[in-house]
């Protein structure tokens, strides 16, 4: 009896520590990963369409979900091509120290030293001293830049200043002219007048709650356990299916790096940039692909154990018997519960 209860309670601790690692790992690294490749694709189709800002959301929203470099590089260039200079100077400049694709990194060190002339500046002044200040730009907390010349996109732009007891300022600049600097000057801020303190909450009534109402009796302890079980089963075939067609993809789109080069990846006489993609998308695949299978087998090895140490469901049977003897005659109530 001791050693089957002991058996019990060691597949229940498996059964939770599986369970923890398919939480973890299912909505961090699959999830986001398919996400940020069907908004790579999407942003690539919208370039080819013409429409530059929403292939910038696009871009934005897969680099968001998964940094790569390579969606660095086309974020960048759609950046430029909708005007705005500051974000794409950022970009190449970044991927000029940190590109480990050669050709691509050098693109990008010409385009940030093509585009640092042309870049326009704003210079937050501010007068006095307000402790504790804080100052935005659009919504964004630009503090730390006080005193620093820092390349904005053009456009124009709402500067507020606010401090904690203070009345706040704000201002619309227009940030235009290549190579130009704007200097924003920030008054000291005034402060509010005190507020007096909020009156006394009313007593608390000195009368003490009704008892709460007896427990309902479980009849199926084990019902919530085998439901979870049956859905980490069913998560993790899906996620098998993925790992199944991810894989599918990252073949195919080796493939086809390969007849973009010419038959060899490693002395590419194609178009690099393009066998690079697909290099990096085939890559990215291929990590899907495993991170899908890992946690499927998980999660139906999880759900299993799960389903199989559930607590049975418990029987209430209830009959009505006729007694009669000598003075009595009546019914009794039997059952088991």
């Amino acid at each position: 009896m001791i050693d089957a209860m002991r058996r019990h309670l060691a597949l229940v601790t498996m059964a939770v520590g599986l369970m923890a690692g398919v939480a973890a790992a299912q909505p961090d690294d699959l999830a986001k990963k398919t996400a940020a490749e069907a908004a790579f694709r999407q942003g690539k189709d919208q370039i080819a369409a013409g429409q530059i800002a929403e292939a910038c959301e696009s871009f934005g929203k897969s680099q968001e979900l998964d940094p790569q470099l390579g969606t660095q590089y086309n974020l960048g260039l759609c950046f430029e091509k909708l005007g705005r200079s500051a974000s794409a100077w950022a970009l190449y400049s970044t991927l000029a120290e940190t590109d480990t694709n050669k050709g691509r990194k050098a693109d990008a060190a010409k385009r940030a030293k093509a585009l640092a002339p042309k870049l326009v500046r704003v210079l937050l002044v501010v007068r006095g001293a307000t402790p504790g200040i804080k100052v935005t730009r659009d919504g964004s907390d630009i503090t730390a830049a006080i005193g620093v010349a820092t390349p904005v996109d053009p456009g124009q732009s709402m500067i507020e200043a606010t401090a904690e007891g203070y009345q706040s300022w704000h201002a619309e600049v227009a940030v235009m002219g290549d190579g130009t600097t704007v200097t924003v000057e920030i008054p000291a801020l005034e402060k509010l007048a005190e507020t007096p303190p909020p009156p006394d909450p009313d007593p608390v009534p000195d009368k003490l709650p009704p008892p709460p109402p007896p427990e309902p009796i479980d009849l199926d302890p084990g019902h919530g356990r085998r439901v979870v079980g049956i859905g980490l089963v069913a998560g993790g075939v899906a996620a098998l299916g993925a790992g199944v067609a991810f894989g599918l993809m990252s073949t195919s789109a080796n493939a086809d790096a390969k007849r973009e080069c010419g038959g060899d990846v490693n002395d590419c006489r194609g178009d690099l940039g393009a066998a690079q993609d697909l290099i990096d998308s085939a890559r990215t695949r291929a990590t899907i692909s495993t991170i899908a299978f890992a946690v499927g087998g998980v999660a139906v090895a999880g759900g299993v154990v799960l389903y199989l140490t559930a607590p049975a469901k418990r029987n209430r049977e209830v009959a009505l018997v006729p007694a009669v003897g000598g003075d009595t005659l009546g019914v009794l109530v039997r059952g088991a519960f």
